[in-house]
């Protein structure tokens, strides 16, 4: 009965105004981001995509950096650009600055990405590679100079091929 209810609550946010319900909806998506079952990682994604357009929920989402960076490492492509968009959603039209130790957590965990072999996942990394590397905070740029130099030339090779 679970994996029908979560489908169901998933549908409804992309229906309905559920403002109200958004922290507790938030909290039972996020307990099924580790679930063993695929289709509940899934699901949760879905509805991790959906909350995480409104900025009243910002600091919900943050909490959940690692474990969706976690998720950045699974085989399923799927799972990952459903990773990538919440990523996305959650940085596009706010002023969130990213502290350094993130924005190089992320970065180094993007950059296997720029060579999937899934041109979506590719270009939702590099996509979410150039946002981190525009909000991280200015007092953290230093330590990623290094990283972002050397992440550069085989995107630039990888860019060439195509």
């Amino acid at each position: 009965w679970e994996l029908p209810a979560l489908a169901f609550l998933v549908e409804v946010l992309q229906c309905h105004d559920m403002r109200e319900w958004n922290d507790s909806v938030l909290e039972i998506i996020s307990r099924r981001l580790h679930s063993k079952s695929m289709e509940k990682r899934r699901l949760a994604l879905r509805g991790l995509v959906v909350l995480s357009k409104d900025p009243s929920l910002a600091a919900g989402i943050r909490s959940l950096t690692q474990s969706l960076m976690d998720l950045l490492q699974d085989a399923d492509r799927e799972l990952v650009a459903l990773t990538l968009s919440v990523f996305l959603n959650e940085l596009q039209d706010r002023a969130t600055l990213i502290s350094s130790p993130t924005a190089l957590q992320l970065a180094e965990a993007l950059v296997p990405l720029f060579h999937n072999d899934n041109s979506h996942v590719q270009l939702l990394s590099i996509r979410l590679f150039q946002e981190v590397m525009e909000l991280v905070m200015d007092k953290g740029k230093k330590p990623l100079k290094t990283h972002v130099q050397q992440s550069l030339l085989p995107l630039f090779f990888h860019w060439h091929d195509e």
